[in-house]
């Protein structure tokens, strides 16, 4: 049985609609999201004289950079978080600036062949080869195309000398000996294709129009690094290899590793990779992006039924080139405070119940070294644009007029302190991974890697000299010009000579007077008292895995496991009450509202804006949500803020807000977002589908906007209220913590609260019941408003429940193996899929329900032949013809990354969360890896056969 869902014709955006994000491509998988490439420019300012020496910057000693004598670099750092696992990053200084106006579109293009044949390995056999030593497609193997560099990068599961041999071949192969076959070429054209389809939507050409209207005097504009189709279509070996040759060469090529290595190892092995390589030609020359600085006043205006209204107020300057020196990097920080002081100003007129508009944000950076730019960007709904512009012109011109406040500058600097001094406690145990990438981001940006102890040093030797003055004199410096300001409108309206109305509201506003800001008092948090502290009436250690596991004479249970892979940091999970299975059958849809009331409704005592007043500079947060079986409390913290963490949790449980302004402002973000639900496959997927594979439970999918909009704030509270105030409480703390001192402030706050029930008293059995829907004889098609050149095919099949863990995970690897099988004929065969994928839902909550299913951003036209394909794919697993080596490569990551998550704060919290209530869990640990090891192919057919 199965049941088909082709959505036609949706588009989907990858990419912000902000001018300010950087546009990079994935050729693997999806967008990959990196830093920008970005760096900020110093102050005007910035010889001003301090009264500190100022600590210069030392690049971080425990790196090992250096170069051979071909003129490739590498860095390489020692790092066991987590323990015998290596990250390598591959940087080749070229991107689609590179290109000239016939190969757009082809440093991406390159990107994707270096997995499509080289000299020593097959066309289609790189990822498998990967795969067998248990690099996952996408998770640990990826690469992305910017505008001015292209990144591989392999996240290494051992460090034996075998598996670096393997991968540092690989990365040979890719920067020297790639084949670049015209047949290869031919069959990537539609991946290449199928990846541009899938950035064609509403939101995507807004962000190009917005790029175009500030970098049209650049090159920016005209090299998005996904080319142009015609180009796409036609370039053929010669200019491949012209490039190729041309750009990845020694002196371009940049390697980063980092991991739980011995450095000397790892340099002798990428000198015996890479030193006999030679440069092929002669070098092709690199192209910057060129001048965009333009001079206001200048209005634009973009428009399309399917776009959300934002409006921006800029100003641009000159780029200025500079060296990352101390004094740039205070001086820039010290930019940024005033900033940061308009957007909380900002933040707190947006909560306001009668706000008139939803969201604003204020940033000065540089675009891709064309231009400096200050831009105030403000969300609204349809039709408000005018008005939003005038709160955001008024706060940015009350700023400059009459600048900040000394208690606006505490709360920043608070909040700044704590950063570096997070980073500093947590340096020991910062992950390979992140490492890897910020080395890499440090050579692009050609800024010194250094260490958070020494940021914090250096701050402490001026955080003291930091003035209002200072903060006011740099933050006018940045907005200099806002009298004719650059202004730019992205609407779903249609607005009749948008120039002359742009620019009246504008002055309109500008001739409104403002008056200097209010001082803010900050009050005392108003919850530290819970009453008198809980006595344990139980307590165990369950062994081997040193999870303690206490019992208070209120009934609230604590589960306790101490580790150091994130030195001083602790995560915290407070479950409670019903969750998802308790929503009111007669109102499904308060779920919708439930979240974001209870997390921006603040405190009965304290709205959001106060407690962020009150919290400044401590690590605190809570966030609730609500899953399948419990509403649940999270947070994160560091020791020293334990016992302001505990008092935030503890207060969000026994005095939430329930403000208004909560109810106002997701109103008007549900009716600036429903009506863009049409325009995209994933909107539409998710409004609708739900409500067919579920069989039309109510509880799934989305409502209409009416829907979403009826459900009031008393209704959330009547829904919420019984378990807030009476629903048991299962409490798990995790990370690197004093066992006692966390009993004891546990027992000070939850362990003070009045009793509570041990467990529920409602099963919620009706609540239980889901029917998997009838097959149907042909596919459902749900229309959609966007492109006309995309649609998205869903098909599922019934599959088990999750209440069997063998069986579920068996589900999991057989999922694996249908994905990649879909990668490889759908993808790499047909070329008609840039990211195809598999996924599987094994509840153990809805008995006999479950489901496998494909998702495919497709062609129209390709959607009837596609089908048919993915019907022979299930027809071969339904057969039993699936393969040992597909076996192996997909289970292969997956015992690869067991070792590597018993070093995961996060996996540890998924065991302990109920240690207590469900002490099954705790066995399904310990025999997890057994039953992965011991894992057969022919333990999976039977399965296969069962659900295709």
């Amino acid at each position: 049985m199965r049941v088909n869902y082709a959505v036609k014709s949706l588009s989907f955006s990858l990419l912000s609609s902000t001018v300010l994000g950087s546009l990079l491509l994935g050729g693997c998988l999806a967008q990959k999201e990196t830093e920008s490439s970005q760096r900020q420019a110093g102050s005007q300012a910035e010889n001003q004289a301090h009264n500190t020496p100022l600590l210069e910057l030392t690049p971080d000693p425990t790196i090992t950079y250096g170069q051979l004598s071909n003129g490739m670099r590498y860095a390489i750092m020692a790092n066991d978080t987590p323990s015998k696992t290596a990250a390598m990053r591959l940087r080749f200084a070229t991107g689609s600036l590179n290109e000239h106006d016939d190969i757009q579109g082809l440093a991406h293009f390159l990107e994707h062949m270096a997995f499509n044949g080289s000299d020593n390995i097959p066309e289609g056999e790189m990822i498998k080869r990967l795969e067998r030593y248990g690099l996952a497609f996408g998770a640990d193997t990826n690469a992305y195309t910017s505008f001015d560099e292209t990144v591989y990068t392999l996240d290494l599961p051992e460090v034996t000398e075998e598996m670096f041999d393997v991968t540092l071949e690989i990365m040979r192969e890719t920067a020297s000996n790639l084949t670049l076959d015209q047949s290869a070429i031919e069959a990537e054209r539609g991946v290449i294709a199928s990846e541009k389809r899938g950035r064609d939507s509403a939101s995507y050409r807004a962000q190009l129009a917005s790029l175009d209207f500030y970098l049209s005097q650049s090159r920016i504009p005209s090299r998005l690094p996904i080319g142009e189709d015609d180009d796409i279509a036609n370039m053929d070996k010669a200019d491949f290899e012209r490039f190729y040759n041309g750009y990845y060469r020694p002196e371009n090529a940049f390697m980063v590793i980092v991991g739980d290595i011995e450095p000397a190892f790892v340099e002798d092995k990428i000198a015996a990779y890479f030193s006999d390589w030679t440069a092929q030609g002669e070098p092709l020359e690199q192209n910057t992006a060129g001048s965009a600085h333009v001079s206001g006043p200048k209005t634009g205006y973009f428009t399309d039924p399917d776009v959300r209204t934002s409006i921006s107020l800029s100003v641009m300057r000159p780029y200025e080139d500079e060296d990352d020196t101390a004094l740039i990097r205070r001086n820039n920080l010290v930019e940024g405070l005033g900033n940061r002081i308009l957007n909380r100003r900002l933040s707190t007129l947006a909560q306001n119940e009668d706000a008139v508009f939803i969201s604003a944000g204020a940033s000065s950076s540089d675009l891709y070294e064309a231009t400096e730019l200050s831009s105030l960007s403000i969300s609204s709904q349809t039709g408000r644009w005018g008005e939003a512009l005038a709160v955001g012109e008024q706060e940015l011109r009350r700023a400059l007029q009459y600048g900040f406040t000394q208690s606006e500058l505490d709360e920043q600097l608070a909040n700044m302190r704590k950063s570096l001094e997070v980073s500093v406690q947590t340096a020991e145990t910062r992950r390979t991974s992140n490492l890897a990438s910020g080395l890499v981001n440090s050579f692009s940006n050609e800024t010194t890697f250094t260490t958070p102890q020494s940021a914090l040093e250096r701050y402490d030797t001026y955080e003291g000299e930091i003035t209002t003055d200072e903060v006011w004199t740099r933050f006018k410096a940045l907005w200099v010009g806002i009298d004719k300001p650059i202004l730019y409108l992205t609407t779903p309206e249609v607005i009749e000579d948008p120039d002359t109305q742009i620019m009246a509201a504008f002055n309109n506003s500008h001739s409104v007077p403002v008056s200097p800001p209010e001082q803010v008092v900050t009050a005392e948090f108003a919850y530290t008292e819970f009453g008198t502290p809980g006595e344990i009436v139980s307590r165990e250690l369950i062994e081997p895995e040193n999870i303690h596991t206490l019992v208070f004479d209120n009934n609230v249970r604590l589960n306790l496991k101490q580790t150091d892979f994130d030195k001083d940091s602790i995560q915290i999970n407070v479950q409670f009450g019903g969750g998802f299975l308790s929503l009111p059958e007669d109102n499904p849809n308060v779920q919708q509202l439930a979240s974001y009331v209870v997390n921006i409704g603040g405190l009965e005592a304290h709205s959001a804006d106060e407690l962020r007043r009150i919290l400044a500079g401590k690590a605190v947060n809570s966030d609730f949500g609500v899953s399948t079986k419990h509403f649940s409390l999270s947070g994160s913290t560091v020791p020293q803020d334990l016992p302001d963490q505990l008092n935030l949790m503890a207060a969000s449980l026994i005095a939430p807000g329930y403000r208004p302004e909560a109810k106002a402002r997701y109103d008007k973000q549900i009716e600036s977002w429903y009506p863009t639900l049409d325009s995209t496959p994933g909107g539409v997927a998710s409004r609708d589908i739900g409500k067919y594979i579920y069989s039309g439970d109510p509880r799934f999918g989305y409502p209409d906007e009416a829907g979403f909009l009826s459900v009031t704030t008393q209704d959330v509270k009547d829904w919420l209220n019984p378990h807030f105030e009476n629903g048991p409480i299962e409490i798990s703390i995790i990370g690197d913590f004093d066992l006692d001192r966390v009993i004891d402030e546990v027992a000070r706050t939850f362990g003070a609260l009045p009793e509570r029930p041990l467990s529920l008293n409602e099963t919620y059995d009706k609540a239980r019941l889901l029917t998997f829907p009838d097959a149907k004889p042909a596919p459902i098609s749900l229309e959609h408003e966007g492109e006309a050149n995309r649609s998205l095919l869903r098909v599922y099949w019934p599959a088990p429940d999750g209440s069997d863990t063998l069986r579920a995970r068996r589900m999991g690897i057989l999922e694996e193996i249908f994905g990649n099988r879909l990668t490889q004929v759908i993808r790499e065969e047909e070329g008609a899929a840039y990211s195809p994928s598999a996924f599987s839902y094994s509840p153990e909550t809805y008995e006999g329900y479950g489901y496998l299913g494909v998702s495919l951003d497709l062609d129209p036209k390709d959607v009837d032949r596609i089908f048919k394909v993915v019907d022979g794919i299930a027809a071969d697993f339904k057969a039993g013809r699936f393969t040992e080596d597909e076996f192996t490569r997909a289970i292969t990551p997956v015992l690869e990354n067991i070792e590597t998550s018993l070093e995961r704060n996060g996996y540890w919290m998924n065991v302990i969360s109920e240690a207590q209530s469900r002490p099954d869990y705790i066995e399904d640990h310990r025999d997890r890896l057994e039953t992965y090891q011991s894992m057969t192919l022919s333990d999976l057919k039977p399965l296969a056969a069962q659900i295709f």
